[in-house]
Parts: C-alpha cells; structure tokens; sequence
C-alpha cells in the first residue's frame, strides 16, 4: 500500500460515493479556505492502484516556526472498523506530516460516538470505545466531549441532527413530522411567502439576515467576503444553494381582509339566531386575531413597503447529503413560518435529487427544556431529525519538542491579549 498526493477527479470520485463525505472533504473546500491564507493537498491510500483511505489535509504556516498546522476536516475517509486499515494510513501519514514539517494533526471525524434517538436519550451499550482506544494507541489526544455551544472548543459541532431519506417516499417523511411541525409547514404556504434562490448581488441581504441572527443568539457572524467566496467557488459546480423568503406584504393584507370581510358577514347572518350563539362567541375572537393581523400587516407595509425579505438559508450539497450549514430569519416576522417553509421545500429537493440524508447540522448536546438552544434542537426535532453524536475532536503531535514550545508560546499570548483589552476597557 502506497500513500500518494491525489489528482482532483479521482479524490472526488472517491470522496462522493463514501458514505459520510461531506463538502469539509473536498477539493472546492481548500479552494474556499484560500482566502484564509490555507493550502490543502489530497491524500490517499492506495492497494493494487485504488484508494481505499483517503482525506483532504489544511496547512497554515505558524508564524515564527518554521511548522505548519494541519487539520482534516471531519476526516478521515476510510472504514474506520478496519482498525488495521486506520493503522496503516496513520502511520504512513506520520512519515508525510514530517517531511511537510507538520507540527500537529487535528481531526474531527464523522463518526458516531453512541446512538440516541429522537429525544436526545442514550442508546444503551452503543459507545463507540474501541475507535476512541484505537486513535490513543496511534498517539492521538482526544479534546474532549462538549456538551453545549458555550463550552465548544471543536472547529465543527460535535452534535447533529440528521434526516434520514433513504428508501422512504416523500409523503412518509412527512407524516412522520410532528403535528406542530406540518402545520407550521401548511401555514407557511397560506403567507404569500416566496423563495428565492440568491444570486451573488442577493448576499447583502443574507448577510444581513445572518447578522441579526448572530446578535440574537450570541454568536459571531462571517464577513460578507465569506459568503461571496463560497458563492464564487461552488455555485458553478452547483453545490451550493443559497434561498431566501420574501414575503408580500400587499398581497397578505388583501387576502386577510378578504378573510376578514367574510368573517363579519358569517357573524352579521347568525348574531340573532339562538342555537348558533356558542359559534358566534368563537368566530366574535376570530375578529380579534383578524384585526390584530391587519393592523401588523398596515405597519409593516407602512415601514418596509410591499415585500421584504425575512429569513435565508445556505446549504450545502455534496456526495450523498445535502447540508443546512447556516440559517437565519428575522425575528420579528418568525411568526409566518418562513424557516419551515425553506426546510419543506429543500427536504423535498433533497428527495428529488436522490440524497440519502438531510443534515440539519449543529445542535446543543443539552436536551432539557431549561438550556439556551432548546428550542433550535426542537425546531429540527420537529422534522423527524435524529441526534448524531461524533467522537469529537483529536490531535496528533507530530513534532512534540516544539510542540511543547509552541504551546508555552500561544498561551503567554492569549494573557498577554487578554490583559490588553481588559486594561482598554
């Protein structure tokens, strides 16, 4: 078995049909992480002329070493049961790392952990232990096992939840959803929602979304040049969708005073006919929730005109799953339902286009009703998502005397930074 550099047709050809690829393991994706002053190269295994191991590798040069940092997006690629397998390429890629004067590997497997099912609860006797042993041997450091976003230290979530499509029909998929969930999904059709699918002149208006969304749920926000990039580098192998929901103000009002006028006629014809006067009472708070939907409609058509854009979404498609990596809606007009329109429609393209799984991505590992991101975990749950617990997050030294310097170094630093910006405060 020989480790050698891979040509970019055969890493995809490879990276597409394994099971658990996603776009992290691809050639677009050192592409894209270019403009973060990355290199990446392809690397695989291969016996009798075909790959059976393979991964994408990130360089970045550490300034003032003469090393650099590596890092395996959510690889590697390979059957992570043959243990002799996974020893070989390690092993063989030991010897790479140090003629590349690697100072240390970072990986982040795709692979599961323990099993949970729908709610969040353990699998019993489902711990994945012996990977975990396995990568200690081959002199890995395993980070941790973090439960909720505000104590992540890994580079991609360590808890997913997932969709499963494979041999199930669409209409399945969706009786399976929960009641709330199909209704909010009929309700959204009944808004005059639109979707749009973004062009590059549309980002702006993402990123706008994205970073009401940041503010709202306290996390950090890329700059437009982000998006632009993933925009420039996969739209034009079409794997990437980025949709936007507009909503019609206008024509939302119209349709509700309509509705509305309609309303006051029915209780109009039975407001003096005994027998119907527990109807009436119903139809009577009707009118309330009527009027309040038209005096909302009034003052945002009044503020924002005709049409606005509420909520996005960026996915990802590659190999066999097709990814919502980023979503974002304003929450002011949450209330329509934007969200579970996107995800409805996507599912469905998902479907139609013979991916097996829908990758919801990152949730907290935290399932009681009291944490700080119940209710995005909720959200996904409602579509029939299944929590994906990874192994997490590992390290391989490759150059430990510097490896030791190097760390000294990076935490006076971090004091060293964090004592500035305290005294500016």
């Amino acid at each position: 078995m020989n480790l050698v550099e891979l040509e970019k047709d055969e890493f995809i050809n490879f990276s597409k049909n394994y099971p658990y690829s996603l776009f992290f393991q691809s050639p677009y994706w050192i592409e894209i992480k270019k403009q973060n002053h990355w290199e990446g190269i392809m690397i695989g295994l291969k016996e009798n002329g075909k790959i059976i191991a393979a991964t994408v590798l990130l360089m970045k040069n550490i300034k003032g070493i003469n090393k650099k940092m590596v890092y395996a997006p959510r690889g590697f690629l390979l059957d992570y049961n043959n243990l002799t397998l996974l020893t070989e390429f390690v092993e063989k890629l030991k010897i790479y790392l140090k003629e590349k004067k690697a100072l240390f590997l970072k990986i982040n497997p795709y692979v599961k952990y323990q099993e949970h099912d729908i709610n969040g609860n353990i699998i019993e006797n489902t711990k994945n232990n012996t990977l975990l042993n396995k990568l200690k041997e081959l002199g890995f450091t395993h980070q941790g096992f973090y439960i909720t976003m505000d104590e992540k230290k890994d580079l991609e979530p360590r808890w997913l939840s997932v969709l499963d499509l494979e041999n199930k029909e669409i209409d399945d998929i969706f009786k399976n959803m929960r009641t709330t969930t199909r209704w909010s999904i009929r309700n959204s059709e009944k808004n005059c929602l639109r979707v749009i699918e973004a062009g590059r002149e549309d980002l702006k208006d993402f990123k706008a979304l994205m970073k009401h969304t940041a503010d709202r749920r306290e996390f950090i926000d890329r700059p437009l040049s982000y998006y632009q990039n993933i925009y420039d580098v996969l739209k034009k192998e079409d794997l990437v969708k980025i949709l936007l929901v507009e909503i019609n103000f206008k024509e939302l009002l119209e349709k509700i005073e309509q509705e509305y006028h309609t309303l006051l006629e029915k209780v109009e014809k039975m407001k003096d006919n005994p027998k119907k006067q527990n109807q009436l009472k119903e139809l009577q708070n009707e009118i309330g929730s009527f009027e309040k939907k038209i005096t909302d409609l009034k003052k945002y058509q009044e503020k924002y005109g005709d049409t606005k854009i509420i909520a996005g979404g960026l996915y990802m498609l590659y190999g066999r799953q097709l990814v919502y990596l980023l979503g974002a809606s304003y929450k002011e007009f949450m209330k329509y339902n934007s969200q579970y329109l996107l995800q409805w429609k996507m599912i469905n393209y998902a479907k139609e286009h013979n991916y097996q799984t829908f990758n919801f991505y990152g949730i907290d590992g935290d399932f009681s009703k009291e944490s700080k991101n119940y209710g995005l975990f909720d959200f996904k749950r409602g579509f029939g998502a299944e929590v994906v617990e990874l192994v997490g997050e590992f390290d391989l030294v490759i150059d430990k005397p510097m490896y030791i310097l190097y760390n000294i170094a990076f935490k006076t630093y971090k004091f060293l930074k964090n004592t500035k910006n305290h005294i500016k405060k």
